[in-house]
Parts: C-alpha cells; sequence; structure tokens
C-alpha cells in the first residue's frame, strides 16, 4: 500500500514494528554488500542513493564469505571431472582379466547410466543448492549434523591419501618402460618427489589453472588411444573370437567377481569429489549439470571404442589381462611407436590424476579443519589466488611420506570408503528433498521423492556392495577411522567447562554462515562472521536462499 497509509492512523505504530525486523535484514544486507569489492561498486553506490535494496550475484556472495573465487565454467569442470573419474583406459585392465572381454565390456556400456548417472545428478543438485568447498562433507553436515558430517570427512580423508599417494608411483611406473629413464630405490623415489611438488605448484596458481591444465592432460591422455581404435580397427578378427566364452586360468573361479566389480565401479565413480568446487564454479545451476552428462558420454566412448579394439586385438589372452597391458597390445600387434606413446599417456594420465583429486582433497580439508578434525589453521584461504594454500601444502607433504609405502591391496580399501561415503551422500539428498521441500534449487533432479528413491536404489545397492567386498585389512582400517571420528567431534562438542581441554569455546554456526555447528571460528574470519551475524540467524533452508538467490528473492 502506499507509504502514507503506514503515517496515518492508529495503526501507523504497530505497522513500523512488524517492519522493524524487515528494516533489520535490509540494514545487516547493506552493511554486508558493502564489505563486497568489485565490479558492482558503482551500482552500490546508486542504490544507496536510491535507498533500495542492492542486487548481489550469487558468485559474488559466496567469494565474500569462503575467500575462494568462482571462476570454472562447465568446460572446464569437464576437464577436471574427466580426471576425476577417468583419465584414459589405464586400470580397466584388470577388470578384462577378473571377468573376460563380453563382460567387461557390458559393464562399461551399462554402468555409466545405473551408477555414474546417478551419482552425476546427485552431485549437479546438492552442489548447485549448496555452493561450498568441501562437497560431501557440508552434504552430509546440512542434513544429518555435524557427527556424520566429521565421520564422513575422516573417510574422505582416509581414502584421498591412499589414492592420491598412488600417483606418483604409477608415474615413475610408465615411464620405466624407457630404458634410460628406469629408476630404483632413491633415485625413484626422489622422481616420485619431483613430480608431486610439480603438481602442488600447479595447484598453488588457482583452480582455473588446475581446470586448464586438466583440458590440455585430458587431450594428451586421449590421443593415444584414438590411434589405437583408428591402426587397430583394419586388423581385427571376426566378432565371435572376443565375444564367445573365454577358458578361466588353472585354479581359478571362471569370473573374479570381487576383483571385476571393484575395478569397473572404482573406474566410473569420482563425479561427487567434483562437488568440492562447488563455491568456485561461476553459476553451479547450469554448469554442473552440463559438465556431468559431457564427462559420463566422454568417459563412456573414450572406454567401449579402445576397449573393445584391444580385446579384439588379442582375443586369446584377455583372461592374462593386467595392469599396463594396452602397451604390451600395441607393442605385439600395431608397433612399438605406438607403445612408446600409450605409456607417455600413462605417464600424463598420472599428472593429470593427482592435478585433479590433489585439488579436490585439499577443499575437503578446508571443510575438516573447520569441523576440527584437522587443524583450524587449515581452513584459511589464500585471498589474492582464492586458494586453499595452507591445506593443499599439508596433503602434499603427507602425500610425500606415503609415496614410499606399498600399495598393493589400498585399491580395496579405498573402495570401502567410497561405498560408505557414496551411500550416505544419497541419504542426504533424499533427507533434503523431504526436509527441505521449500529450497531454491538452482539444479533439480526433475523426479518427486519416490521416483528420485528408486532411481537412486541400484546405485546405494552397488554402494552395499563394494563395502561387502571389502577385505579384513579394509574393515580394520575402517573401524579406526570411525574411532578417531567419534574422538574428534567429542572434541569439537564437548561442554562449556571443558572449552580449555578445546582449545577455546565452541561457538554455535549454521553451516551456511561461513563455517560450523560447535566449531570455533579460525582466526581471520570473526569479523566477517560478526558482519553477517544477524543473517546468520535465519533457518538452513533460508540461508541456502540467500547463497544461491539474488537479494531481490528475499522479500518472498
Amino acid at each position: 500500500r502506499p507509504r502514507k497509509n503506514l503515517d496515518d492512523g492508529p495503526s501507523s505504530s504497530i505497522m513500523q514494528q512488524r517492519l522493524m525486523p524487515v528494516q533489520h535484514l535490509a540494514s545487516s544486507l547493506l552493511s554486508r554488500r558493502q564489505m563486497i569489492k568489485g565490479s558492482h561498486s558503482a551500482e552500490c553506490e546508486a542504490d544507496d542513493e536510491a535507498g533500495s535494496v542492492p542486487s548481489i550475484s550469487p558468485a559474488s556472495f559466496r567469494a565474500s564469505t569462503t575467500g575462494l573465487k568462482p571462476t570454472l565454467s562447465w568446460h572446464q569442470l569437464v576437464g577436471v571431472t574427466f580426471f576425476a573419474v577417468c583419465g584414459g583406459d589405464y586400470g580397466l585392465e584388470d577388470s578384462v582379466g577378473a571377468g573376460g572381454a563380453a563382460l567387461t565390456l557390458l559393464g562399461v556400456l551399462l554402468l555409466p547410466w545405473f551408477w555414474s548417472l546417478p551419482i552425476a545428478l546427485m552431485t549437479a543438485e546438492l552442489a548447485s543448492t549448496i555452493p561450498e568447498a568441501g562437497g560431501c562433507v557440508v552434504w552430509v553436515h546440512r542434513a544429518f549434523g555435524p557427527f556424520l558430517a566429521q565421520q564422513n570427512a575422516v573417510w574422505n580423508l582416509v581414502s584421498n591419501t591412499f589414492d592420491n599417494a598412488l600417483y606418483p608411483v604409477m608415474f615413475v611406473d610408465y615411464l620405466a618402460w624407457f630404458p634410460a629413464l628406469r629408476v630404483a630405490n632413491s633415485v625413484r623415489y626422489f622422481t616420485s618427489l619431483l613430480m608431486l611438488a610439480s603438481v602442488t605448484a600447479l595447484n598453488l596458481l588457482g583452480v582455473d589453472v588446475v581446470a586448464s591444465a586438466s583440458n590440455i592432460f585430458a587431450l594428451l591422455v586421449i590421443s593415444p588411444f584414438v590411434a589405437l581404435v583408428l591402426a587397430g580397427l583394419p586388423k581385427l578378427p571376426a566378432a565371435e573370437a572376443w565375444l564367445g566364452d573365454i577358458e578361466p586360468a588353472d585354479g581359478e573361479p571362471p569370473i573374479r567377481w570381487g576383483a571385476f566389480l571393484s575395478v569397473l565401479l572404482w573406474n566410473t565413480s569420482g563425479y561427487d569429489s567434483v562437488g568440492a568446487l562447488a563455491a568456485e564454479v561461476r553459476t553451479p545451476g547450469v554448469d554442473f549439470p552440463i559438465a556431468m552428462i559431457v564427462t559420463i558420454v566422454l568417459v563412456t566412448i573414450v572406454y567401449l571404442l579402445p576397449l573393445a579394439v584391444a580385446v579384439a586385438l588379442d582375443a586369446s589372452q584377455t583372461r592374462m589381462w593386467s595392469d599396463g597391458h594396452f602397451v604390451r597390445v600395441a607393442a605385439e600387434h600395431i608397433g612399438d611407436w605406438l607403445a612408446a606413446w600409450i605409456t607417455v599417456g600413462g605417464a600424463l594420465s598420472a599428472v593429470g590424476l593427482l592435478n585433479t583429486l590433489l585439488c579436490t582433497s585439499a577443499r575437503i580439508a578446508v571443510s575438516a579443519a573447520r569441523l576440527r578434525v584437522l587443524p583450524s589453521a587449515l581452513a584459511s584461504v589464500h585471498e589474492p589466488s582464492g586458494t586453499p594454500r595452507r591445506a593443499t601444502v599439508a596433503l602434499s607433504l603427507v602425500l610425500a611420506v606415503a609415496c614410499a609405502l606399498p600399495f598393493s591391496q589400498l585399491v580395496s580399501i579405498s573402495m570401502l570408503f567410497y561405498g560408505a561415503t557414496t551411500f550416505t551422500e544419497f541419504l542426504a539428498l533424499l533427507w533434503l528433498r523431504e526436509r527441505e521441500p521449500a529450497t531454491i534449487r538452482p539444479f533439480r533432479i526433475p523426479l518427486d521423492r519416490w521416483k528420485l528413491a528408486l532411481a537412486c536404489t541400484p546405485a546405494m545397492l552397488l554402494c552395499v556392495l563394494l563395502v561387502l567386498l571389502a577385505p579384513y585389512e579394509a574393515w580394520v582400517i575402517f573401524m579406526l577411522s570411525c574411532a578417531v571420528g567419534t574422538l574428534s567431534y567429542l572434541r569439537s562438542h564437548t561442554p562449556s567447562w571443558l572449552g580449555a581441554w578445546c582449545g577455546g569455546a565452541a561457538r554455535q554456526r549454521p553451516l551456511n554462515g561461513g563455517g560450523y555447528e560447535g566449531c570455533p571460528l579460525p582466526q581471520g574470519e570473526v569479523a566477517a562472521h560478526d558482519s553477517r551475524s544477524e543473517m546468520s540467524t535465519l533457518a538452513p533452508s533460508a540461508t541456502s536462499a540467500i547463497e544461491i538467490a539474488p537479494l531481490s528473492a528475499y522479500a518472498h
């Protein structure tokens, strides 16, 4: 109604009292807007003079509250996601040896749609709804609270440590195909450290540099398999030669289901790890869905065509396949030039995989530090580059030690942790749909709650299968990790009279206020938190809307 109606009559004082919360929120938004620097300064001054509510882009708001810069677009996300999932056909050979050529090809055709697609769409919806660094850690925290979030953080840290430490060793192993580059003992170890240091330096430059480098690495890694397909097509035998039944090795069952499923599921997973970069994506609601679908199609083609040609050329020995067999097929059936090319591609694949996973792991470490699983100093972000440099360097130092350890059984161990974390992510997706139906979702899977639960069921059952297939050693490490997560939770949620033991009294903060409930504020964030303390009192669903919607939507 016109403003003069508010100032006249006996109800004016009542109306003014009702307007006070709205005016208080508007003033807090204005003070928050004044802290944001950038291209909107001229518009902000004009808004102040006009007395209107300013318009702040979601990307600017996220940059001001997290310190991370939203610079990634969908085509850069494709390169990052490609290496988080695939990195070339390297690693598929074990599944051929365990299950045979026909079953492996069938799995490569079907799993992307029953396993990869639900994970990718889940990542797109949750990352666009909660565009913060940390990915699965903040998703689980939003849905189930700090206890399960801290468990999830520990599981991710353990799994990422095991995974990432493999790639410097793989880099040296691939280079050993060239006689001049065969090294051993201390020289081999220092070569791995040199590769790790190079990738760390690349990560310290910023996430946009990591994404651009991933696109280049992807082209270099795919190119030798394109050559394998083109050079091998004229030499293909009849289809019956490699689609028929294959005789198992002596003393082995026809199909080793445990190894077959673990390797194949591992090579088609990893989409959810890119959710850790949500705070650094320009428009998560648009970029994530496009990047996920493009990557699924790309990974399926990259796996299917070279694998079909290679098993057709080497049909008589498919049950003998193991790591590095693509190089042997190229040398025996096409030429040493292609074998050398695939070998170099394998080394570059190891670099690209570590480059991407170190980037996503550092963001998860930031969330773990805010949950007090890790020291709070690791939660800081370097403002000029928008990079969590402390977390990146700390993870690299841990990997430098882990590179010297044997990792023969760590793939199966990692799969237990991955199955557990992915299962909790699906539960978070379903629970948030039930608990926060009105929350703004820039991208929403076009299914209602029951159809969504039905669509997620096959992937969730495969997560349970991964956990059940894990060896005894994996369960021991998993239980120890759960104990560490429980202790970190108790440490960060102790009563006030135990605050001295905790290192400081905890302050309760909502997730979207820049931290986590029960975790102390890191140094340097107190002022920023105080400036938005009024906004932090909103409900979780409302704070998610503030982060991802323009300020014009606040009137609702």
